[in-house]
């Protein structure tokens, strides 16, 4: 502990017991404003301090209300970049790391300020000698820089301990992993359940614009739009005073839309019940389009397995509810069209084997292209090889084909 500090006298603040979930992060940063330390969580076995540094955080005890106060925030925050060649070296030192302070839940509290950052220090540290920052010195921020991205989660608090997760921690860690994937799973409906997962009112304050102008773009969106797929990949979570966040990487489709972006969902407990009051974008990241093929992969393979059984076992109703109504397959357009032709042939032959080759999938404005090698023969003794190219689009939890194309090869 800094000399002196023990004269300091603090006001009561946010504890935070940061359990072990499965959600936590690799690495977090945690600040104790009461020891006046920062460490450097790794969620490894067990979650541990992989290092600690003492640092100095504002002049005035407790949790940052208004800006000028002096104090330091408490809750969950996130980096949003780095800064190096500052101007003032004696009050920033080497680099700085800025934070989203005010976030979602602190503009729901009406708390003001800004430009609060994890900083070097190029002058002597002394305990509680920010205006509201996190001051280090130099050379223990350039430790920490090894570990510190864009979107790093910061906890801050009057005391901050770690441990394995308790029942209620995990518990509510499982609740919001099954609410994020409900509302990307009503999200692709289109319907109102995804905007029943949001607090109206909550919302509204945290994003400065009346939840009726979010549900009305998005609305239009809908019905513009004939199907809509999201994956969701890296989900995390960490519980703050009155509030969880929930932070993740999305790969959004639509169309010709495809997007990689990176999202926090703040969540608070509204009557007994989860509800999104805010929200945040994270840093761009890469292009999550090859690991979102490399997903879907999997799905797709079992839906052209049905398929093929279908088309095996030649049972039209069974194998026509594998199309879209409105399907194109060949020049034939239609189901009632397919219909025809294959009642046609399976009365006088039916298919005996199909065999697919490797599959390759690609994006589509009407969702997925899958090509593949394909070997026919029927009980006549007819025999084809060609390649197939199937376009499918999302339905639910599968799939429709909406395009099947044939050459011979």
């Amino acid at each position: 502990m800094l000399a002196g500090l023990s004269s300091f006298c603090f006001a009561e603040g946010w504890s935070s017991a940061i359990g072990a979930t499965p959600l936590v992060p690799d690495y977090l940063v945690a600040v104790d404003k009461g020891a006046q330390k920062l460490h450097l969580l790794a969620h490894k076995s067990p979650l541990h301090a992989e290092a600690s540094f003492t640092c100095a955080t504002g002049q005035v005890a407790g949790d940052k209300v208004f800006e000028g106060d002096l104090k330091t925030p408490e809750g969950v925050y996130f980096t949003t970049g780095k800064r190096t060649g500052l101007k003032d070296f004696e009050l920033y030192g080497t680099m700085a790391f800025p934070l989203d302070f005010p976030n979602p839940i602190d503009r729901i509290k009406g708390k003001t300020g800004y430009g609060i950052w994890i900083h070097g220090r190029g002058k002597k540290l002394v305990p509680m000698d920010t205006k509201g920052c996190v001051a280090l010195v130099n050379s223990d921020i350039g430790v920490i820089d090894t570990h510190i991205k864009s979107g790093t989660p910061v906890v801050i608090g009057e005391s901050v301990s770690w441990t394995q997760a308790d029942d209620e921690q995990l518990e509510e860690s499982r609740q919001l992993e099954n609410l994020v994937y409900k509302w990307a799973h009503d999200w692709e409906k289109r319907d109102n359940g995804f905007f029943e997962a949001y607090d109206q009112e909550l919302f509204s304050k945290s994003e400065s614009k009346s939840f009726k102008f979010f549900k009305n773009r998005k609305k239009r969106i809908f019905s513009n739009t004939k199907w809509i797929d999201i994956e969701i990949l890296n989900l995390r979570a960490l519980p703050g005073p009155d509030y969880w966040v929930t932070w993740f990487d999305q790969y959004y489709r639509s169309g010709r839309l495809s997007s990689s972006s990176s999202k926090r969902l703040y969540w608070q407990k509204i009557d007994g019940k989860w509800k999104i009051v805010g929200r945040e974008y994270g840093p761009a990241g890469k292009s999550l389009k090859a690991k979102y093929l490399e997903l879907k992969m999997k799905s797709v393979s079992i839906f052209l397995d049905k398929w093929r059984d279908y088309w095996l076992s030649a049972d039209v109703p069974d194998y026509l509810s594998m199309y879209d109504g409105k399907a194109l397959q060949g020049n034939r357009r239609g189901v009632k069209s397919i219909k025809a032709q294959k009642k046609a042939i399976w009365e006088s032959r039916k298919p005996k084997s199909i065999k697919f080759g490797k599959v390759r999938l690609h994006e589509n404005p009407q969702g997925l292209e899958a090509t593949f090698r394909q070997e026919y023969s029927d009980e006549s003794g007819y025999s084809d090889k060609g390649l197939k190219k199937v376009v499918i689009r999302p339905e639910g939890d599968s799939w429709l084909i909406v395009d099947e194309q044939w050459r011979k090869l």
